[in-house]
This record gives C-alpha cells, structure tokens and sequence, in this order.
C-alpha cells in the first residue's frame, strides 16, 4: 500500500511538472529523484518479500514437525490394532478349541459317567477279586477251553476298564488344557484391548492439539503468504512505473534532442524567394466559402490550386519537413517549417517523396498532386502559417 501511494505521487508529481514546463535541467533532476525514490521503495517491498519468504519456510518447517508427529502417533494406533487383531484371531481359535472341547465334553458325559462307574466296579474287582473269579471259572467250566475262554473275558474286561480310565484321563486332561489355553487367549485380549484403548485416548489428544496448532499455522501463513503477495506486488507495480518513467524521459529527451536539432536547422534556413507549389492556376482563395462537400459556409484556410494526378507539388521555399503523414481531412499532407515561424502546408497528395527532418529547398518535388481526404477532385490546397495560425498565402508567392 505504501509504494501504491508513493508511486500515486510520483505519478502527480511528474503530470504536475509536464504542465509546469519548467527547464530541462530541473525536470532531469525531479525525474531522477522519482525514481531513486522508487527504486529503494522497490528495494524495501524486496526487503518485505525476503522477510515473508523466510517467515513461510519457517511455518512450512513446523507444519511439517507437527505432521510428523501425528503420523507417527497414528503409527503406533496402527501397531496396537495389528496387535489387537492378531490377539483377536489367537482368542478366537482358544474360544473355538474349548467351543469344542466343551461340546466333545458334553457330547460323552454321559459314557463317561458309565464309564467312571465300570471303571470303579472293574477295579474293584479286578484288584479284591479278579484271582478268584478266575478260579472259579476253571472249576465251573464243563472243560478246560470253556476255562479259558471264560479267564480270556476277564482279562479283556479288566484291559477294556484300563483303556476306558486311560481314555477318561486324556479327555479331561484336553479339556483343562483348552480351558486354560482359552482363559489365557482371554486375558491377552482384555490387556491388549485396554491398552489399545489408552493410546486411541492419547492420539484423540494429539489430534486435537494437531488440529488447534495446524490451525494457528494456517492463520500465521494466510497472513505471510498475503504480505508475500502483496510485496511481490508492489515490486511489479514500482518496477511498471520505474519502467514508464525511464521510458517517458526516454522520450522526452529524444523529442529535445529532436527539437533542439531542428531549431538549430531551423536557425540555418535561408530567406529564400519563393515560388509557386504548382503549376497549375488558383481556383479558390483564402477566406470564408461554400464547403462543396460539407454543404455549409466555412473557413477556407489557403488556396486551391488545380493539377491532375501525379503532377509535381514543390516546395515554396526553403526549409525542413516537420510533418509527412495522413493528416485528416487534408488527406496525405506535407508541412515545411521556414525561417522566421513561417510553415508552409501541401495537402489531398497522392504520394510524398520526402521525410520528417528532411531539408528541402525552394522548388524541390515533395509530392505529386491527387485526391486524398476531403477532396472532390484532383488539386492541391495549400496553406501558409504564421507561429500556428493561417494567414493568406496570396501575398507570399511571387
């Protein structure tokens, strides 16, 4: 804002001193303290633009600490849960295991009762009576194979309630295992879950204190990222007007240079005598008339005079060419300055053979006569003008 306002002066300042037309040398000086003035407000925007520059890189610096940090917290959620997943998946198996053995428990409870009470009874037996009961068997028995046969029973019974305790034994042992195995599954999960659930808390809280430093950044860079831009800004803006003065004074040097030139050309023109632009008779004079094309009376301001196209148009004496151009309703039109503020004007030309600063002497071709502009026909007007303002030009020719 301070170099939009400074240049806003400078600005005034250099219209102020155009208007004022002072000398040369004072408006070199004004113009060159302008833009040294502009040049070190440009250099304190430069200055302005380091400062946020650094500020950013600071803030970018910390965001990326903060964001670290975060990830590094949601890292070890991320761990936690994997933990909790695979305990998740160990208790899972434990619980189907004692499912299992549950139902395999209760699926032969009932034999298993059985089974304890044979086991009891053929225990009994087998270790108070089993000698006995094979004694009988040899005396009850009609023979001797009958005797063994029946002695064989015994054994098989007395080896059936050996694999029946076996078998009781290792399904309870099965059972305690999976029941423990299971219980232990749980408790891994419980802990794991509790501290899962302790770090979820934490990083709850590390996101929220994310969240309020991230937007406290965000505001400090908006507002760093805004004098970034706005320093950028004025640079561009002071280095336009710097750019616009130099080119201005650029200009107005060259058109000096130009005009101190050509007055001391002008100082060189001789007071030569003068002679008729054309050949051709004068066909309406200086003064007021009927404009054949606009229709209304005007100021008619020099004299026509007639030629055909291509005809030579010459200089009425001499001097240097100030102009040579399209020139409005005079139409391709050449204007010679001469000695003592006199100019002399060629106009409605089909061609000019001449150039601005060229000099030309009295009777030199500048053009060939044709119909250009406001014109109804072939001819050549032509006007003389003193300091700017026509005059007649009857009294000039010979």
């Amino acid at each position: 804002m301070r170099s939009r306002n400074h240049i806003s002066k400078l600005v005034i300042g250099a219209i102020c001193f155009a208007v004022i037309m002072t000398p040369m040398v004072s408006i070199n000086a004004q113009d060159d303290d302008s833009i040294e003035q502009a040049k070190e407000q440009r250099e304190l925007a430069r200055q302005e633009q380091l400062s946020a520059e650094a500020e950013i890189a600071l803030l970018e610096a910390e965001d990326f600490e903060i964001v670290a940090a975060l990830q590094a917290a949601i890292n070890l959620v991320n761990l936690q849960e994997a933990k909790e997943q695979a305990a998740e998946q160990r208790l899972q198996v434990a619980l189907d295991q004692k499912i299992e053995a549950q139902e395999g428990f209760l699926a032969i409870a009932s034999e298993i009762s059985l089974l304890e009470e044979r086991a009891i009874t053929y225990a009994v037996e087998s270790y108070i009576g089993l000698s006995d009961r094979r004694t009988e068997a040899w005396f009850e028995a009609e023979d001797a194979t009958i005797a063994a046969h029946k002695i064989a029973l015994l054994d098989l019974v007395s080896s059936d309630t050996n694999d029946v305790l076996d078998q009781l034994k290792l399904i309870q042992q099965e059972r305690s295992y999976l029941l423990t195995k299971a219980a232990t599954a749980q408790d891994e999960a419980d802990a794991i879950r509790a501290e899962l659930e302790e770090v979820r808390v934490k990083l709850e809280a590390q996101r929220a204190m994310q969240a309020e430093i991230k937007a406290e950044l965000d505001v400090r860079r908006e507002h760093w990222d805004s004098m970034l831009a706005t320093s950028v800004q004025e640079q561009e803006d002071i280095s336009d007007f710097i750019a616009a003065e130099e080119e201005r004074i650029a200009r107005e040097l060259e058109e000096a240079r130009r005009r101190a030139e050509l007055e001391a050309r002008l100082g060189q023109i001789t007071e030569a005598g003068w002679v008729y632009p054309t050949a051709g008779a004068m066909t309406s004079g200086y003064g007021m008339r009927m404009h054949p094309i606009l229709g209304y009376a005007r100021m008619h301001t020099g004299a026509d005079f007639t030629c055909s196209t291509g005809d030579a148009i010459r200089a009425a004496t001499d001097g240097i060419v100030i102009t040579a151009e399209y020139y409005g309703g005079y139409g391709n039109a050449v204007i010679i300055q001469h000695a003592n503020s006199t100019a002399t004007l060629y106009a409605h030309l089909s061609n000019i053979f001449i150039q601005v600063e060229d000099y030309v002497v009295a009777g030199e071709q500048v053009g060939a006569c044709g119909t250009t502009g406001l014109s109804t026909g072939p001819h050549l007007h032509f006007e003389v003008r003193i300091s700017g303002a026509t005059v007649d030009p009857v009294p000039y020719l010979p």
